[in-house]
């Protein structure tokens, strides 16, 4: 569902992947860095953005067998979106660093 938190929840996603040092995180991880910026949701939710991420090709995801784990990783129009070069619709503009 979308909210008007949303599109800072998909930047702050992007962001978090650009930060990691292998550019990939776990939807668990993600869900955390989420809550650290004030954004309490479920897993679903989390699942929700991260699907929404990949149908626009902002990221790539590998689901890990029969376990809910979902390794995300940035492609590069997202990181193109986390780094300001480029604005994407439903998403917010960066964060300054």
């Amino acid at each position: 569902m979308e909210t008007i938190f949303t599109p800072n929840q998909r930047m702050l996603i992007l962001q978090g992947l650009k930060n990691d040092a292998g550019h990939n995180l776990s939807n668990e991880m993600l869900q955390r860095l989420l809550k650290e910026y004030g954004h309490a949701v479920g897993i679903s939710e989390v699942n929700e953005q991260i699907n929404w991420l990949e149908q626009r090709g902002y990221v790539k995801t590998k689901r890990m067998g029969a376990t809910p784990l979902v390794i995300v990783t940035i492609a590069r129009p997202g990181l193109d979106v986390a780094e300001g070069f480029i604005r994407a619709e439903g998403i917010d503009p960066p964060l300054e660093e």
